[in-house]
């Protein structure tokens, strides 16, 4: 349900600002907070503001593959960074991820291009309690995944969709954005 212009076409020039490994550490990073307040886990969209970087704002898929509908409030004038399929192991697995990953994002029903990122090794911090079961602390990993860029959709409300398919795993998330709330 859109009530507001289009998103801005700024998605070229924030991808040219942070490369594969810096957007996966911010993503991986946000998204292993611990599970009782984990952007990934939550089933409203209650967390989503919780420990977004100062450049992007970042949206979540799900754990599990149960559709979600999300609520989130986003400030004004940021680009979003919104994963299809994403993840963070091996090379090995990287490779078996990709090979038949598919996904798309759609903001007001309008398909938005996805970077597809394969084997890229960076390094994040993980949290007690996070959902991945990751170690406390620094992680070396490699990450791969379908990614869309999205400049920052303008005031107003606007529905993102987000769905993908990849090695067993599938998204299927609703957010309803509400940008330039405080």
């Amino acid at each position: 349900m859109r009530t507001a212009a289009p998103p801005t076409s700024s998605t070229a020039s924030t991808s040219d600002k942070l490369a594969p490994a810096d957007f996966q550490a911010r993503w991986w990073t946000w998204a292993t907070q611990p599970s009782t307040t984990n952007p990934v886990t939550d089933t409203s969209g209650r967390f989503c503001m919780r420990d977004q970087p100062v450049e992007v704002w970042l949206l979540a898929g799900a754990i599990g593959g149960a559709p979600v509908e999300r609520q989130c409030r986003v400030p004004a004038d940021k680009p979003l960074l919104v994963p299809a399929v994403n993840l963070a192991g091996s090379a090995a697995e990287c490779e078996a991820f990709m090979k038949n990953a598919r996904g798309e994002v759609l903001v007001d029903g309008a398909t938005q291009p996805l970077t597809k990122v394969s084997g890229t090794p960076f390094t994040y911090e993980a949290r007690a309690g996070n959902p991945y079961r990751r170690p406390v602390g620094r992680v070396d990993a490699v990450g791969c995944g379908l990614y869309a860029w999205v400049g920052s959709p303008g005031s107003g409300e606007h529905e993102v969709q987000i769905r993908g398919t990849a090695a067993g795993v599938t998204v299927d998330v609703k957010y309803t954005l509400i940008i330039g709330a405080d």
